[in-house]
């Protein structure tokens, strides 16, 4: 079963307020988390730890925002990178003010100690 730290919205560690120690979390949270994560790191950013992880934001900048093709990178970046998920069920944009994004996506996953396909919902907010 794949295990990671807990982060907080803004990607620090999170530490539990009564006990002071790092959480650790697992399953749906965990897959959760990193999907959040891909999203998040613009694609070769790492290059030197992980070149191949993130995703390419190319689909996502400039005024022509096209809509099938950042949903096909999404798709194809979840899966890519999160072998856990089965599927891509639901990708939402949703522009906001500032040049922010909002991605919410849906999707069906296998936890390593399960057998079980469950949904996870989840979003994220990159600047374009």
């Amino acid at each position: 079963m794949a295990k990671d730290f807990k982060s907080t919205d803004y990607g620090d560690l999170y530490v539990d307020p009564e006990t002071h120690d790092f959480v650790l979390v697992d399953g749906l949270e965990e897959i959760t988390q990193r999907i959040k994560a891909t999203l998040e790191t613009n694609y070769q950013e790492m290059d030197v730890l992980d070149p191949e992880q993130g995703l390419d934001y190319t689909n996502f900048l400039g005024k022509r925002f096209n809509k099938e093709l950042a949903s096909d990178e999404l798709r194809d970046t979840i899966r890519r990178q999160v072998p856990e998920v089965d599927s891509v069920e639901d990708i939402e944009f949703k522009f906001q003010p500032n040049r922010k994004l909002t991605i919410n996506f849906k999707v069906m996953a296998t936890p390593t100690d399960s057998e079980l396909s469950q949904e996870i919902e989840g979003g994220v907010d990159i600047a374009v």
